[in-house]
């Protein structure tokens, strides 16, 4: 009699549990709503290399790839594409932009320039003749009575700017001449850098004028 009656517990047993089982999947199931798939536009790929084309292609309609002593305007000059634009504190506050050029093997590479800089007690120095847009093509330049074909003298510019722009480009010193960023790209071919904290181009920046050039060759 015990044993049947211990049988019939055991069963009572697995018969509740089975019960609280089927009560709970049903009532947590009757509280769930799938819903539709929400249609999700698909993301636009970004075609790095359609870009880098785009930009090979401009400054290839540029007068020349490559950097270029001018005699006549005691000037060296080439021409890049504008890109992004960054503020840096280096010194001093500077606002730079990103510059696209053709390397002389005719690979596409960059550097950035110095668009201005808040000068304490002074006017803002801007390095542009006018507004400079990104995407244009430009003419990166630095000229003047201290620049030769062999080079830059900034000890022979006695402004204020010269002298932090020397500053700027002797952050990084080449060789054991003491050839610093602009130096080296002009004598040696020294790609300046990519990273602004390492230094920048203090240069002139000018939106690209095919009748200046014009007057350049005369």
């Amino acid at each position: 009699m015990k044993r049947v009656r211990k049988v019939i517990f055991i069963l009572l047993g697995i018969g509740l549990t089975i019960a609280c089982l089927v009560f709970f999947f049903v009532t947590v199931n009757r509280g769930i709503t799938i819903l539709d798939p929400i249609p999700v536009s698909p993301i636009g790929r970004l075609d790095i290399y359609s870009e880098d084309q785009a930009m090979v292609a401009k400054l290839r309609t540029a007068p020349w790839q490559g950097l270029r002593f001018l005699p006549n305007q005691r000037e060296w000059r080439f021409y890049a594409v504008a890109g992004e634009g960054r503020k840096i504190d280096r010194f001093l506050p500077f606002d730079l932009v990103k510059v696209y050029f053709l390397q002389a093997t005719g690979d596409l590479t960059y550097t950035w320039a110095a668009v201005g800089v808040a000068i304490p007690g002074k006017d803002y120095y801007t390095s542009t003749s006018s507004l400079i847009h990104q995407g244009d093509l430009i003419e990166l330049a630095v000229g003047g009575d201290y620049v030769t074909q062999y080079g830059v003298d900034w000890n022979q510019c006695d402004t204020e700017y010269c002298h932090l722009a020397q500053m700027i480009d002797t952050t990084l010193i080449l060789d054991d001449k003491g050839n610093g960023i602009t130096n080296g790209f002009i004598r040696f071919g020294w790609e300046p850098p990519k990273v602004p904290m390492y230094g920048f181009l203090c240069w002139q920046i000018r939106p690209y004028n095919d009748k200046r050039v014009a007057q350049d060759n005369r």
